[in-house]
Order: structure tokens, then C-alpha cells, then sequence
């Protein structure tokens, strides 16, 4: 075997295993935020009558910003499975996520439909989300309600940062792509059966 063969089969082992670790971390990680959000309601609720928002949920929603804007409007209409699908929205976005960090290092494309109507629309659409999460971002630094303790300011800085940092990913790689599409007929590859592709 030579050295390229087991560079490919290296590089081929190392996106299986992002494709399918990252996903199941990410879960972990919500249902580990979403037992502590309920365990700090419960706590919280002994001495007010009011509490939140609560520190765990906040950081669930941030880390996960692309899929808990969507769901949020959904949830009245999702009592008593609002939860199931949030995990497995999670589950689908960081599976997604690591699709595009193995396109992006090897073709520098994002994982998009090759027909171009949907790849247009997809693109629009997540440059979308990318802009009302700005908007929010914007919106709650100038007008929104900041907390007076250290420890609060650091909290809401790291959650304000997780979803600046999906909003600004949103509308640059996604805006990218949409440019290029818009300007050439193939993707950014010039292969455009291979820019939709999760297999390893």
C-alpha cells in the first residue's frame, strides 16, 4: 500500500468518524442541557414564581440556533413531542455540519442540492436564517435587557457568541455559494454530482 492509498483510506476513516461522532456528541450534549434546564427550573421554581431563563436552555438553543429558530415557531402545535424533534433536528444539523466540513476541506463547496433551482433556494433560505439571527443579535445588544452580575454578562456573552458566530457562518459560506451560483452554471467544483454526496 502506498503512501496515497493510505492517505485516502486515513482521510476516508477520519470523515466517517466526524460524520457520525459530531452528531451523537451534539446530542449528548442537548439532552445533557435539557436535563439541566429542567432540574434548574424545578430548583428555581421553590423560590420563584417566575424563573428564567434558565442558563442550560439558553446555551441549547444558542449551540444549536439553525434548528431552534424554525421549531420555536412550531411549538405550540408540538406539545408533547416538541422534544423528540428538536433531538432529531439536532441530530440532522451537526450530521449536516460535518458534510460540509469534509466538502469544504476538500472541494472548498459547501454540501448543497446540485439542481440549481433548489441550491438557489437552499442558499436563500439558510442566508436567511443567518440574517434574522443577526437581526436578534443587533437587537438584543441595543435594546435587550443585560444582566447586572459578572457572572451573567459572561453567560450572555458566550450564548450571544455562539449565535453570531452561526449567523456570520450562514450568510458567508451560503452567501458565497449563492453568488457563484448565480454567476456560473456549475458549482464551485465544476462536478456537480459530487456536491451533494455523504458518502465517506
Amino acid at each position: 500500500m502506498n503512501n496515497g492509498t493510505l492517505m485516502c483510506a486515513t482521510n476516508a476513516n477520519m470523515r466517517v468518524k466526524l460524520k457520525y461522532a459530531l452528531p451523537l456528541v451534539q446530542m449528548a450534549l442537548a439532552l445533557a442541557l435539557r436535563v439541566s434546564s429542567q432540574l434548574w427550573y424545578r430548583a428555581m421554581g421553590r423560590i420563584q414564581d417566575m424563573p428564567g431563563p434558565f442558563p442550560p436552555s439558553q446555551l441549547l438553543v444558542s449551540v444549536n440556533a439553525p434548528v431552534a429558530l424554525p421549531l420555536s415557531f412550531l411549538y405550540r402545535h408540538m406539545i408533547g413531542w416538541y422534544d423528540a424533534a428538536f433531538f432529531a433536528a439536532i441530530g440532522a444539523l451537526w450530521y449536516w455540519v460535518a458534510l460540509n466540513i469534509c466538502s469544504w476541506r476538500e472541494r472548498r463547496v459547501v454540501c448543497m442540492f446540485t439542481w440549481k433551482p433548489l441550491r438557489l433556494m437552499g442558499d436563500l433560505v439558510l442566508v436567511g436564517v443567518g440574517m434574522v439571527w443577526a437581526f436578534v443579535c443587533t437587537h438584543e445588544v441595543l435594546h435587550g435587557y443585560w444582566p447586572h452580575t459578572p457572572f451573567g454578562w459572561l453567560w450572555d456573552g458566550v450564548c450571544m457568541g455562539f449565535v453570531l458566530a452561526w449567523s456570520l457562518a450562514l450568510m458567508f459560506f451560503f452567501g458565497r455559494d449563492l453568488i457563484h451560483c448565480l454567476l456560473r452554471k456549475e458549482p464551485l467544483t465544476g462536478r456537480a454530482a459530487h456536491a451533494w454526496n455523504p458518502s465517506p
